[in-house]
């Protein structure tokens, strides 16, 4: 089935049992991770089992055709349920994962399938296929707009408790950054900071606590791993008070994704400096030069082998005792050495 519009919210919300395969795709790759964590959580419900989520990247599902299979049909070891939350960019492992699909179809597999498959195009095989299965459902996710936006960054603050004097509020939606998990995190910010005030946010605690994104400790440590400066990197994340590794290693993500589209459209005959103008959410104006460098130097190769380190270090982070931070501090400086290598 397809689900679109404001069934989108309602699925993510209660998603409808009969669904054990979903396919999210389209533009807002943000977007699409974060239903991809709503609906894994949800699959997970109230085990506790580590293993029960199996992540495969494109780059695996190509090397080993059946890994997809076999870790749907895998049993928990504590008797859950089991996950396969599968991530591609490209058509390579569409085989496995429509084959995976059909067997969902017939009942054999007792898995939840989820997919985050990039940005395709709404005629894509993949797409037609989950939107035709009635053991699945595909969403498309695209670019909110501004009035959408704030919608959302509203409706979050009002349920974390925060509330604004009148300027403050337009301030507030003016200066969230457009990326929805960055912005999450900045309203998750304010809630904190508002506990127990007792009054509305004013303009002053807003210049306080809203730090650009430009300059922000974590947004340094992803641009110095993307020049190949590991060092710089490892400093930078350690500067930041009770880091989270698992934040850490999505800006690092979202830097590459950022890298992986500029270097999409040059492949196609765009200069570095037009791609980066051309580039969703905008590039902050102080980091187009850098991030225009950066485009020439990642390759599609080096991109991959980047993805493959973070994808294992959140992993590892997410195992009970794991050390995120030293997790994360390693991803960096593996993803920056790729730049010499």
């Amino acid at each position: 089935m397809q689900i679109k519009g404001a069934s989108i919210r309602r699925f993510l919300e209660k998603p409808d049992k009969d669904v054990r395969a979903v396919l999210l795709y389209g533009p807002n790759e943000s977007f699409s991770h974060e239903a991809a964590q709503r609906l894994s959580a949800w699959a997970l419900g109230k085990s506790d089992d580590p293993y029960a989520i199996t992540k495969l990247g494109e780059d695996e599902i190509k090397r080993d055709s059946a890994r997809l299979a076999d870790a749907l049909a895998a049993q928990s070891l504590l008797g859950g349920p089991t996950i396969v939350w599968a991530r591609v960019s490209g058509k390579g492992a569409d085989d496995s994962i429509l084959a995976a699909l059909t067997s969902i179809e017939r009942g054999d597999p007792s898995g939840y399938l989820i997919v985050e498959a990039g940005d395709l195009g709404g005629s894509a095989d993949i797409v037609k296929k989950f939107g035709a299965a009635k053991s699945a459902a595909v969403i498309a996710f695209y670019e909110e707009t501004d009035a959408e936006r704030a919608v959302f960054a509203k409706a979050l603050a009002k349920e974390l408790g925060v509330t604004f004097e009148r300027e403050a509020e337009d301030r507030f939606l003016a200066a969230l950054p457009a990326d929805r998990g960055l912005a999450r995190q900045e309203i998750e910010k304010l809630a904190l900071y508002a506990h127990n005030l007792g009054r509305p946010l004013e303009v002053a605690d807003l210049e306080a606590l809203l730090a650009a994104e430009s300059e922000s400790a974590i947004d340094a440590a992803s641009l110095a791993a993307a020049q190949g400066k590991a060092a710089q990197a490892v400093e930078s994340l350690a500067r930041i008070d009770a880091l989270s590794g698992v934040s850490a290693l999505r800006a690092l993500l979202r830097r590459l994704h950022q890298l992986r589209d500029a270097r999409a459209m040059m492949d196609q005959g765009a200069s570095a400096e037009d791609a980066i103008a051309r580039l969703r959410p905008p590039v902050f104006w102080k980091e187009r030069d850098a991030v225009a460098s950066q485009a020439r130097l990642w390759t599609a190769k080096k991109l991959s082998a980047a993805y493959e380190v973070l994808w294992t270090a959140e992993m590892r982070s997410k195992t009970a005792g794991a050390p995120q931070e030293l997790i994360a501090a390693d991803a960096y400086r593996n993803v920056a050495k790729l730049i010499g290598s």
